[in-house]
């Protein structure tokens, strides 16, 4: 008989004991179905022990695959949300049990999870939690609804795999904040019965939470239809809160041996075309860009998803959403060709929809026919077009107005209904579909942070000297010559420069960055230079650095003493 291997009853106890002690307080509705179909793109990172067993999908006996077998070298969750940011991403689902048993995070419940890997004090869940609160990305938990480790003859209708399943969601849900989603995949393995007693227990704990069913069978219990792209497409006008996901790699959802993204989805337009094209379908796009052995994205990975992020996303507003508003009479049009079902139609003279979002680019999307007319578009109170909409016959999904050169600010635009048509037209019409307006355009470089040297911010150890100097930056400068005094400052950010200066008396000093040292440099010069770089490093992991400058007391053989300096050190 299978023995389901539990951790010592007493860490169980404790476990549930914190739990009580210190309960996830339920928050005001974290998020909405539609709204969580509103966000649009979704990381999906497929990353954990089939990552390093060279098999798909648990296949075979996990048994087989120890938990050992898990051993990251430079794992870094900060990497994989700050590259989902940079996509225009804006929620994060973290594979926290995939359906060979596997737990990504120390469980009370099972010893086949991190807690018994080769890297036993990493929490890949919390470390993902942690970067979106970081990044402020959204954040959600993908549950397998299987287990093939804990109950290979099945967790179909076997009361003690609920129980335990709705253990490890009480740590899921009580010790990671706020998730506002739980993705039960494989949800076939489960009964009715037990996707209930899930859904329950989940809103029992977070009672915001939405949860989804991976089975068509059980789609009328999910707050959001989940489906893969080899399941079919969403149709056109869906009004459903639908989620498609899909992998960028060619052999699995994780990492299988391979480093770059699989074509055509190598292709930045094409997968931003793909992304607009569900968004029109009232379905978020959800992928997997996963991370490799060493715990981090490829650089293939990371190119792709910057660039994708170049391109601007479109969001949709529905011509219902009270964002909208109406002047005049409109009637309300259904057809499975508009977006979610719905327009607007008009043809009262001066009637107007208006609508104001924040972005560089709107779109106003209409339909032509052979009854419709002519109506002007405002931006901002100032005529920008007008659209004749007649067609002879029916067309759905038109763009009658579009710009991408607005100013990355508040906006609002208006059409007017002005009551003129073509003369080849039965009416005087007027109809509205949707507005879309850009989101995450390109963006400048952010301005370096400057900390000079007289920042409190500053640590220095041993005999510094902070004098004024009317060539260095601010008109101060900090400087020792006494071995191993140091000048130590930490930041958030991705690139850091520490400027100093050169001069007859200078001497050596050593750059470490986060403990490591970088490089020694000689700040000997036959004659005086101010704000000299000393170091510059613009590629690291977003995250918390530190930049330490240690002075060494060796010099060049020109120089008259083993003077250190610090002016100013920049960061972004």
């Amino acid at each position: 008989m299978f023995t389901m291997p539990f951790k010592k009853s007493i860490g169980i106890v404790l476990v549930i004991t914190l739990l009580s002690i210190f309960p996830y307080t339920p928050r005001a509705l974290a998020i909405t179905p539609d709204e969580y179909v509103q966000l649009g793109f979704g990381f999906f990172p497929h990353y954990g022990l089939n990552t390093y067993t060279g098999t798909v999908g648990g296949e075979g006996n996990p048994q087989n695959y120890p938990s050992t077998l898990f051993a990251p070298t430079d794992f870094d969750a900060n990497q994989w949300v700050a590259a989902a940011k940079d996509a225009g991403m804006e929620y994060v689902i973290v594979v926290a049990k995939h359906r060979y048993g596997w737990a990504a995070w120390d469980s009370a419940y099972t010893t086949y999870d991190i807690a018994t890997s080769s890297a036993p004090n990493l929490d890949i869940v919390k470390a993902v939690s942690d970067a979106c609160a970081l990044y402020g990305l959204k954040f959600a938990i993908y549950y397998n609804a299987d287990d093939r480790y804990h109950f290979p003859n099945g967790v179909s209708g076997n009361s003690t795999y609920t129980e335990f399943a709705k253990n490890q969601l009480t740590e899921l849900l009580t010790n990671y904040g706020e998730v506002v989603a739980v993705w039960f995949d494989h949800a076939k393995a489960i009964t009715n019965n037990q996707a209930a007693q899930l859904e329950a227990h989940v809103k029992s704990i977070q009672p915001n939470t939405l949860v989804f069913f991976h089975d068509d069978s059980k789609s009328s219990a999910s707050d959001v239809h989940v489906t893969e792209l080899v399941n079919g497409d969403p149709p056109v006008g869906n009004d459903r809160p639908w989620e498609e996901a899909w992998k960028l790699y060619a052999d699995y959802w994780s990492f299988q041996n391979n480093e770059a993204p699989a074509a055509p989805w190598n292709n930045v337009a094409y997968v931003a075309n793909k992304v607009h094209y569900y968004n029109k379908r009232y379905a978020s796009f959800a992928v997997s860009v996963p991370p490799g052995p060493n715990g981090k994205i490829s650089q293939a990975g990371l190119d792709l998803l910057h660039n994708i992020g170049l391109i601007p996303r479109w969001k949709q507003t529905d011509d219902r959403s009270p964002l909208i508003t109406y002047g005049g009479t409109w009637e309300s049009k259904s057809n499975s060709s508009y977006y979610k079902s719905t327009a607007k139609d008009s043809s009262e003279a001066n009637a107007y929809a208006e609508y104001t979002f924040t972005g560089t680019g709107v779109r106003l999307i209409t339909k032509k026919n052979s009854t419709n007319g002519i109506f002007d578009i405002y931006i901002d109170g100032n005529k920008v077009a007008t659209f004749d909409a007649y067609s002879p016959s029916p067309i759905f999904d038109v763009v009658a107005y579009e710009t991408t050169s607005l100013t990355n600010a508040t906006h609002t635009i208006k059409m007017v209904v002005t009551g003129t048509k073509n003369p080849n037209s039965t009416g005087y019409n007027s109809n509205l579909d949707l507005f879309e307006y850009s989101v995450n355009p390109p963006q400048a470089p952010a301005e370096d942070t400057v900390i000079d040297d007289t920042s409190p911010s500053i640590s220095y150890s041993g005999t510094w000297n902070h004098v004024s100097r009317a060539t260095s930056y601010g008109g101060t400068i900090s400087y020792s010559n006494t071995q191993n005094d140091y000048a130590e400052y930490s930041f958030n950010g991705t690139g850091v420069t520490l400027y100093t200066q050169k001069g007859p008396g200078g001497g050596k000093f050593d750059i470490y960055i986060d403990g490591v040292l970088q490089t020694t440099f000689d700040s000997y010069a036959a004659s005086q230079q101010s704000k000299v770089k000393a170091y510059d490093k613009q590629d690291l992991a977003p995250g918390s650095h530190t930049i330490k400058l240690v002075v060494k007391h060796t010099k060049n053989a020109n120089s008259n003493n083993y003077f250190c300096h610090l002016d100013y050190i920049t960061f972004h």
